[in-house]
């Protein structure tokens, strides 16, 4: 009986000590667009043509918002394309296609002069028409409703091997591809938002507009005592729920409206709710899209905190919006 009270001890005090997962301390991948994130293209996934120039794609470009507030130093980093598998990592064997779409390396994200991404194009040409071909093979919809390519990316110290490094992560994004079924259908578009209101918790002043921008790019941030609220809400401008329509088995075709969420991340302090938005429930309502950040309360000299919401829509689009926030004791 005293081991197993001796072991709900032990199980209870490593409970507390995970960290959070908004709160964002080394290095990380917090999100990957894609411009554009989905191709709409007159395709028959049951018959693809033998030369890729009948297949009007276009070239994605695709960038990631890399975070590493704990060290000073610049990244390298790599995108590979392949098939999706479950964990969105490219299975590096000779049954399935893939190759590198680019690489290189970057400045410090948080101190470098400029705002700093990993960016790289998919290009449209015959190679990814085999990653397509392959995905579609191992699809169990054979590419009905769209199919998915993943792209993995790899990011590692400079310094670091590159190769099993301790340090090095990785992330990865879908990239859809559909056929023109119904004739009606239109590719999807990243989502994006007028400001991000911001309104000091204890209700004394009305919302302003966000500064947007590193902590590096705002020489006066806004400035919030130690331990006190912000709520930030998204402003979203008029339109930016697409009504989009999917092909039914029989035939036809189903509307849609999307839905966006919202997902919070802050270098230190605490969230109220890390991720706002979502599907209408089922009284029709629209979820709440704010959230409160309150600050950290232990602080001994004025601190920069670097805030970031990530809006993500249901069909692969997605947007990352950086801002900074001065604590002072």
């Amino acid at each position: 009986m005293r081991a197993w009270a001796l072991l709900l001890v032990v199980l209870a005090a490593g409970c507390g000590s995970f960290e959070d997962p908004t709160i964002v301390l080394d290095l990380r991948v917090l999100a990957i667009t894609a411009d554009p994130p989905e191709q709409v293209v007159p395709f028959d996934p049951a018959n693809p043509p033998d030369d890729p120039a009948d297949v009007p794609l276009v070239d994605s470009e695709l960038c990631a918002l890399v975070a590493d507030p704990a060290a000073s130093r610049r990244l390298r980093w790599e995108m590979t394309v392949c098939a999706p598998v479950d964990d969105l990592r490219c299975p590096d064997d000779a049954e399935h296609p893939e190759f590198v779409i680019d690489g290189g390396t970057i400045e410090d994200p948080e101190e470098a002069d400029d705002p700093q991404a990993a960016c790289g194009t998919l290009p449209a040409d015959p190679a990814l028409l085999l990653v397509i071909e392959d995905a579609i093979s191992i699809d169990s919809l054979a590419g009905f409703g769209g199919i998915d390519v993943a792209v993995e990316l790899r990011v590692w110290p400079e310094d670091g091997g590159g190769g099993g490094d301790d340090e090095e992560i990785f992330a990865a994004k879908r990239v859809r591809y559909a056929p023109l079924l119904p004739p009606e259908r239109v590719a999807n578009t990243n989502p994006t938002v007028e400001q991000i209101s911001i309104l000091v918790a204890d209700g004394e002043r009305d919302p302003i507009p966000l500064p947007l921008g590193r902590c590096a790019d705002q020489p006066s941030p806004i400035r919030i005592a130690a331990g006190a609220r912000l709520e930030l809400e998204p402003l979203e401008p008029e339109g930016v729920r697409e009504t989009y329509v999917v092909p039914p088995f029989d035939g036809g075709s189903r509307p849609f409206t999307e839905s966006l969420t919202y997902q919070w991340l802050a270098s230190d302090g605490g969230w109220t709710r890390s991720s706002t938005g979502g599907p209408r429930d089922i009284s029709g309502e629209l979820p709440p899209l704010s959230t409160k950040w309150e600050a950290p309360e232990e602080v001994t000299e004025e601190t920069d905190v670097s805030l970031w919401m990530i809006q993500r829509d249901e069909r692969l689009g997605a947007a990352w919006f950086e801002s900074c926030v001065r604590v002072v004791p």
